[in-house]
């Protein structure tokens, strides 16, 4: 008489996705392929089977995003069939108290997840999707829905502001970021900053032509002791400084390079300025030429004083390559209508070909030079420097960053971080002038930007670009990235990627200026690696905590149980605010775009989710029971993009 198959126990008490499971009974002993397990509907793999055990596992995925409840099991061994129930939880449930935040940063963990209903009944959350590729280009669409369980079971929740979120756009062209209709009483002001905007537009693709360049030449340092040995061994005598004297009046011929170094064109330039650390050298060609010469002077003498030593104590030095060039410790500034002829939009840049020797570039000008634009015939003085001061210390981190690379034989950095980290030179540079704020300091509105814009003293534009385009970048922060620019007019990566590297360095930093200049100096990685290696935290850790502060940092009555979410610089929320309040209509108190929602069912489809960007959405109301939050792939499919995570707070 044959023997019958009897259950006696099933492990684990409760099945998770992926978990292993142990039956043990009586007469179990079959062929693996003769036995069948099925939780719940769904197939279990098994493993092996023995008289008293059978082992199988979980498929990763196969459970069905649902509230955790108990479900049956079947078990059919070689015909005979075994009945019993157990615990499923296909969610991962969380339990958050006002303020506390979780990420969920495994393909697996963001497949299903459930809010657990607070004791108060009520409660609002912020969840940002964030997608963790690190290609600029790369995108994912898909489908988010939600189910509510309990007193919220079959109840519909609908988008509670669909026509503001619906029309979003990416308004990304310079010229959209201040509109002087907008600003009433700012028409010079709007000037100066659309200038200063649309200075940024072709700057990226610039600097990853000089990246290739420099990957292509080699050793800088290398070619310039050949260069020394070679005059050496002709001349018979020590290579002398490279660098001629400089005296003011003197006229000289310069290069003009882009993004070519074996041809440039030749420009007549007058020495205006001839300081400790920098040259300052006018255009003969100049549309106002030989009429600007306070301006120019400066210009010449802030760097000297300012500028250089905070680049070199935060940034890097310019002036790195220095004695491997045989240079003269000090910086060229060629301002030249080359560049407003030949590279309009353009307010400056740097060519790595003048770091090199002349027998590895003929056209090089074996000099750390940085080429800016000269003033229109209709522009005037004090606005083109107020626009170019800000350019100076810019472009000034280009070469420290290019310098230091090239010293240490490091590949040159990725351009949304090249960039993102000369606008926190930038920032830096804010803080020079009275109460233009500290680290960690929480600095507001009214003495940084509002006085930025409406010249509390003479300062330049500064933190008024950053914050102009980070507001943009929120508002279009699903079809935007900070890895770089998403049409040909977006510059708003310049921002977002500020914002992200000033909240690492808040965060991880224990001396901000030993920790950037770190950063901006390299080593083997760049680009997001780089970031990871400096906050020894994962990108993608990275990325669902930015996403969250960028929501709520000092939002009225949050306090957060983790500092990461939190800019300690700044306070966001007050600059919003002041924007918001000068220029109604221009700018919102609230610029982060998120779908905002009530508990319940809803499936919600997204198009577009750039790289390393967010899409948002907020579920606020009467939380009677859980609430099931599944992330799916375009068009309801399954399996969700791979990239794609979840990071979650509870605000109220």
């Amino acid at each position: 008489m044959p023997l019958i198959p009897r259950l006696s126990q099933f492990s684990p008490d409760t099945l998770v996705s992926g978990a292993s499971v142990v039956i043990t009974g009586e007469n179990l002993a079959h062929a693996v392929d003769s036995i069948s397990l099925t939780v719940g509907g769904v197939v279990l793999q098994v493993r092996s089977a023995s008289a008293t055990r059978i082992d199988a596992i979980v498929p990763v995925g196969a459970l069905p995003c649902a509230a955790t409840a108990t479900q049956p099991v079947t078990l059919t061994v070689a015909g005979t069939v075994l009945s019993a129930t157990v615990p499923v939880r296909a969610a991962n449930r969380l339990a958050l108290k006002a303020g506390e935040s979780a990420n969920l940063l495994s393909a697996d963990d963001v497949r299903c997840t459930e809010l657990v209903a607070p004791a108060t009944g009520t409660a609002r959350y912020m969840l940002a999707v964030v997608n963790t590729s690190d290609v600029a280009s790369a995108s994912s669409a898909f489908e988010l829905r939600g189910t509510g369980t309990g007193a919220m079971a079959g109840q519909m929740s609908a988008m509670k502001n669909p026509q503001a979120f619906g029309s979003m756009v990416a308004t990304s062209s310079p010229s959209t970021l201040i509109n002087a209709s907008l600003l009433p009483g700012m028409r010079t002001e709007s000037l100066v900053a659309q200038q200063a905007a649309a200075a940024e537009s072709r700057h990226d693709n610039q600097l990853d032509a000089q990246r290739t360049i420099a990957a292509r030449a080699g050793s800088a340092t290398t070619q310039w002791t050949a260069a020394r040995a070679e005059k050496t061994n002709r001349l018979g005598v020590a290579m002398a400084s490279s660098a001629a004297s400089l005296n003011v009046g003197d006229v000289v011929t310069m290069k003009a390079l882009y993004n070519s170094c074996s041809a440039g064109r030749d420009v007549q330039a007058r020495v205006v300025y001839a300081g400790s650390r920098a040259v300052v050298l006018e255009d003969v060609a100049a549309p106002r030429a030989r009429t600007m010469d306070a301006d120019y002077r400066a210009i010449g003498d802030e760097f000297d004083r300012v500028q250089y030593p905070l680049l070199r104590d935060n940034i890097g030095d310019p002036l790195a390559m220095n004695g491997a060039m045989n240079g003269d410790g000090r910086v060229t500034m060629l301002f030249t209508r080359f560049v407003n002829d030949s590279v309009a939009g353009t307010a400056g840049y740097v060519s790595a070909c003048n770091f090199y020797p002349k027998s590895t570039f003929a056209a090089s000008n074996e000099n750390e030079v940085f080429y800016a634009r000269v003033a229109t015939a209709t522009e005037t003085p004090a606005d083109w420097r107020r626009a170019m001061r800000s350019t100076v210390i810019h472009e000034g981190k280009h070469l420290a960053s290019f310098a230091e690379r090239l010293a240490s034989n490091t590949p040159f950095e990725e351009s949304w971080l090249e960039e993102s980290t000369a606008r926190i030179a930038e920032e830096l540079y804010s803080r020079t002038f009275t109460s233009g704020g500290s680290w960690k300091g929480n600095t507001g509105f009214a003495t940084t930007v509002r006085c930025e814009v409406y010249q509390c003293d003479d300062r330049p534009l500064m933190m008024w670009k950053h914050f102009s385009m980070l507001h943009q970048y929120l508002r279009g922060v699903d079809t935007l990235s900070p890895l770089g620019a998403s049409t040909n007019n977006d510059v708003t990566f310049y921002a977002s990627g500020w914002s992200l590297v000033r909240w690492a360095a808040d965060q991880y930093a224990t001396s901000e200026g030993a920790w950037l200049k770190a950063l901006v100096k390299g080593g083997a990685q760049t680009g997001l690696a780089n970031l990871a290696q400096r906050t020894g935290r994962p990108a993608g850790e990275l990325l669902a905590d930015w996403a969250l502060a960028n929501a709520v940092d000092d939002v009225a009555g949050f306090t957060p149980a983790r500092k990461q979410l939190t800019f300690p610089s700044w306070n966001v929320a007050d600059v919003w605010s002041g924007l918001a309040g000068t220029y109604p209509g221009a700018f919102s108190a609230a610029p982060l775009r998120a779908r905002s929602m009530s508990f319940g069912s809803f499936t919600l489809p997204v198009q577009q989710l750039r790289a390393f960007s967010s899409s948002y959405f907020s579920f606020d109301g009467a939380q009677a029971g859980g609430q099931l939050i599944e992330l799916r792939g375009e068009g309801g499919a399954t399996a969700a993009p791979a990239g794609l995570r979840v990071a979650v707070v509870r605000v109220e």
